[in-house]
This record gives C-alpha cells, structure tokens and sequence, in this order.
C-alpha cells in the first residue's frame, strides 16, 4: 500500500523547523513513480525538496552521501542542505525520508528528444560515474541474482492474465490486446538464460536516462535523484539509457547501430567484456519483458497511472519492433 502523501502545509513546516527556509513557496514539480518532488522559493534561494517513498527500490538515506562522494570525483551532481542539527534527512512519516537539495539550472530532455551532443555525453558520463564509484562501498542489489530467480517469463506470463483480468473487468481492449502480445513475447523467451557472473556489474545511479539530466546548451550541468542507487549489469543501464534518450527509439524501424555505437562510447570510459557485448540488447529485452507495468498502471493512485501506462506501452512497443 502506497503512504498518503504529506500536505504542502506540512511539507513547509519541516522545511521551516528543520532546515530554517523562512516562508518557503512549494510548487509541485513532479509525482514520479517513487516519490513526490517540489521546487522550493524563499525570498534568495531556490531548493527542490524530494520525499521518497517508502519501498524495496529506494534508498534516500544514500543520496546524500553518494552525491558529496561523485562530487569530489568532478561528476556534476546536487548538494544537499543540513538541518539545524548537520544531519541532511528528515522522516517525513510513514516511513519515508525527505531531504532538500540546491536547485540545479538548466532543463531535461523529453522521453526520446535527446540532441545529438546529449547522445553523446550520455554513455561517457555512464562510464565516467561507474569509474568514479568503484572505490564506493557496495550499493544494494538492483537487478542481480535474485530478479533473475524471481522475475521469469513464466511468472510474467501469469501475472500477465491477471492484469488481463482486471482489463477486462475495466473494459479496456487496448490493453487487452496489449497484454496478448506481451504473453506471445514471454513466451518466446523461456529458454533465455543469462550467467550473471559473466556480466559486468557495478555501482550504478539505478534510473540513468534523460529524466534525470539537468542540461545547459550543450552540457550535463547535474545527474539526479540518486534515490534508487545501486548494483546493476551495467548493460542494462547502457541500453535502458539509449532507448530513453534516442529519438529513432520513438518510431520507426530498429535501430541496432546507433546501440552499438551509444556502448563504443561508454567505453571509451569504462571496458565491457565480450560477453557484455554478446548480450547488449537482450537483456535489457528480457528485463522489460518480465516486468508486468501494467499492473502497477492497475494498483497505482489515480494521479500516477498515466505515468505507470506510459511506461508500459513504451515497453510493449520496444519488445514489438526487437523480438
């Protein structure tokens, strides 16, 4: 069950009590999928104030001290305010932590706008932040042993005529029938294996696409929301990120050259193994194909359904023109 979300008056009273914003003005900026963020005005500074929500996937107590480590390594990230006391999070109830940062300038590329330049610093700075956190101490698991034990096509197959069910009992034949050929492509994959230890796995940011770039003419000012870090198959970041950002993701025909040539860049940072390369596209395929978003679209809060079908339909889509 999803937390209630806090009201602004209360949201402006921790941020008076405990950091000291005298009359700060909060204006919503996006509900995401694992949080609530708003922009903070007081009459000299701006701030963004993030709540994260209380589950498996996010870890906000790490922000903080991930951003102050990439930071000293010349990654472009945020820098978080302190309370009263010098600690940097607040409990925000039901488990949830919050924590404001300095407001970062500049804009973020829409799904699948990405210009050329950003395609091309994208992969570097993957690689370059990868480096930067080899010496950090390990992040929990993201997508590892346990995803792969769990999450396999023949439990997305089932959850996949579950969520049919509560299709048809909402009268939606769309997704009916997207669902339908997310059961055909599950179904092709069963003999899809993959040795995680010959995958390269490493400290990563967890959600590295365009959604999380702030950028100025013609570069990278800062990579947020760190909240979901962890250790993942760094080719699931690679490929996740291109298919995000590459505007001949959005329609079209496939395009395997320009994935090649996104991962070339990469490593001009960081190497990948031949095995990393082997599997470059499939994996991140496999990930997307056992992943039921359409039941999270089902079970979300009105307010973050279309963002939950966004997500799903995009999937569908990439899974349609690849497999």
């Amino acid at each position: 069950m999803r937390s209630p979300p806090l009201i602004e008056e209360q949201v402006e009273r921790i941020l008076y009590e405990q950091y000291g914003l005298q009359a700060p003005k909060l204006t919503p900026m996006t509900t995401g999928v694992g949080g609530t963020t708003y922009r903070v005005d007081t009459d000299d500074k701006r701030f963004v104030f993030k709540i994260a929500d209380a589950n498996h996937m996010n870890h906000p107590e790490v922000e903080p001290e991930i951003c102050a480590y990439l930071a000293s390594k010349q990654i472009p990230v945020s820098e978080f305010v302190r309370r009263h006391d010098g600690t940097l999070l607040v409990e925000c109830g039901e488990g949830r932590i919050g924590h404001p940062q300095t407001f970062v300038d500049g804009v973020m590329c829409k799904q699948n706008q990405a210009p050329q330049w950003l395609m091309r610093e994208m992969p570097q700075l993957l690689g370059d932040l990868h480096r930067a956190l080899l010496d950090f101490r390990p992040l929990p698991d993201g997508i590892g042993k346990d995803f792969l034990a769990n999450m396999t096509p023949e439990r997305a197959v089932v959850s996949y005529r579950t969520s049919m069910d509560l299709a048809q009992a909402a009268g939606d034949e769309q997704i009916l029938d997207e669902l339908a050929t997310r059961i055909r492509i599950a179904e092709k994959m069963r003999d899809w294996r993959f040795d995680l230890s010959k995958l390269t796995c490493r400290n990563s940011h967890g959600d590295f696409t365009v959604h999380q770039m702030i950028c100025g003419d013609d570069k990278i000012n800062a990579v947020i929301d760190w909240t979901s870090a962890c250790t993942h198959p760094v080719i699931w970041e690679i490929t996740r990120s291109y298919f995000y950002g590459a505007p001949c993701q959005k329609d079209g025909v496939p395009d395997i050259t320009g994935l090649a040539e996104y991962a070339m860049a990469y490593e001009s940072r960081m190497p990948l193994s031949p095995y990393d390369r082997d599997h470059l596209l499939q994996f991140y395929l496999f990930q997307l194909a056992v992943c039921d978003y359409y039941s999270q679209y089902f079970h979300a809060e009105e307010k973050r359904k279309q963002e939950f079908l966004t997500q799903a339909r995009f999937a569908t889509k990439v899974l349609m023109k690849y497999v």
